[in-house]
């Protein structure tokens, strides 16, 4: 019988669908509204009576859900839910009789109560298998498609866990996106249209790209490389699981694609990727035959993250006579100016930075500050050789 509230609910049981986690097509729970284990906002049931109910009890229920009584249908409602909730064998036999729903419908009242029904059992039964997937030590983890992808760059540990829940929560195909492998087929999530905040979908975008086996960046690294190094772009994680996931996958992915070690020692520094940042400084500072502008670099990250002081020292030690050039760059302000800096301006700078003084006040007049590296390496040079060899002399 059609009713006039028939139509918010049909419009109410359309949008309420959702699609299901399972051991072949699992996926994290499309609603932002489904309730937590612990949430005190279960939808109410009633408790089974003695904990043994018929299939004719379960039928009669569901042909009472078409009742002219609202009282009766809410009663069967309550019925089918709290015993579908207590036992998983009856909560099959529900789904069967709620799933058997043709369309177009005899009762449109009927119709729009199983589908609604069916949508609140499945949306129970995905809860409860991500909350085993969170807590549960015996869950088989390796079940849910993807996460055995996501686990390897960003770890096998809860907070892992969190955010990969968050990641395929609204994102069907997430999962098998992960699984796939890097394949051609893989496509990944565009990182120019993600939110800063969105932990979760960058946490997707990095973990594909640690995927990628070629030798040679391609655009779509070279457009996560750019973002991730300038602190204008990029993941801004707000909680702290979010933080310490993304700094394991952004290690993984600075330690597997082919990225400039520049960009590795910049983005390491920003993401607290500590073991990659120290481990590319030592690369670059005890290999003499190094290009002078990662040399540069390496020096400005190693007395950012702040190695041992002997180490440091001895490093600013052996360039200080290291004349190569490492950038060279032109002011596009009058005068227009073109400045050089040497891998031992670079290595005076720190020296003066590390005794507490300002090295603008030593003639680094064109000092710029760099929210990552303290300075900027192009900006530590000199406009002529004169004014190098004058502030050389002083030290």
């Amino acid at each position: 019988m059609y009713r006039p509230d028939s139509r918010s609910l049909w419009l109410i049981a359309l949008t309420a669908g959702g699609w299901w986690i399972g051991s072949a097509t699992s996926q994290e729970p499309t609603s932002a509204e489904i309730p937590t284990a612990a949430s005190n906002h279960r939808p109410a049931a009633a408790a089974p009576d003695d904990g043994v109910v018929s299939r004719v009890e379960l039928q009669t229920w569901v042909a009472e859900l078409g009742s002219d009584s609202f009282t009766t249908r809410r009663r069967a409602e309550s019925k089918l839910i709290g015993h579908a909730i207590g036992d998983q064998k009856v909560a099959e036999q529900v789904k069967a009789l709620l799933g058997d729903n043709p369309f177009p419908p005899a009762d449109m009242e009927r119709y729009l109560s199983k589908r609604r029904l069916l949508s609140r059992l499945e949306l129970h039964a995905r809860e409860m298998l991500m909350d085993r997937f969170l807590y549960d030590p015996a869950f088989d983890r390796n079940s849910l498609i993807g996460w055995e992808s996501f686990r390897r760059c960003a770890g096998d540990t809860h907070d892992a866990r969190l955010m990969f829940r968050g990641a395929v929560q609204g994102r069907p195909d997430i999962g098998r996106l992960l699984a796939a492998g890097p394949t051609e087929a893989v496509q990944w999530a565009d990182p120019e249209t993600l939110d800063r905040h969105d932990s979760a979908g960058w946490s997707v975008a990095l973990a594909l790209g640690c995927q990628q086996q070629s030798a040679v960046a391609d655009p779509q690294l070279v457009r996560l490389v750019a973002m991730l190094r300038h602190p204008g772009t990029g993941p801004d994680p707000l909680r702290d699981h979010e933080q310490r996931v993304l700094s394991r996958i952004i290690a993984s992915l600075l330690t597997s694609a082919p990225i400039d070690l520049r960009d590795r020692l910049v983005i390491g520094l920003r993401y607290g990727c500590d073991e990659v940042v120290q481990a590319d400084c030592r690369t670059a500072l005890n290999d003499p035959s190094e290009s002078p502008s990662r040399i540069v670099a390496a020096l400005l990250a190693a007395s950012k993250l702040n190695f041992a002081p002997t180490e440091i020292d001895q490093w600013i030690a052996s360039f200080s006579g290291d004349d190569r050039v490492s950038h060279v760059w032109r002011s596009m302000m009058p005068p227009k100016t073109t400045h050089r800096t040497q891998v031992r301006d670079v290595a005076l700078a720190l020296k003066l930075h590390r005794a507490g003084i300002d090295p603008r006040t030593r003639g680094f007049n064109a000092l710029t500050a760099d929210p990552i590296l303290v300075f900027r390496p192009y900006s530590l040079g000199f406009e002529t050789e004169s004014s190098r060899r004058r502030t050389h002399a002083q030290h």
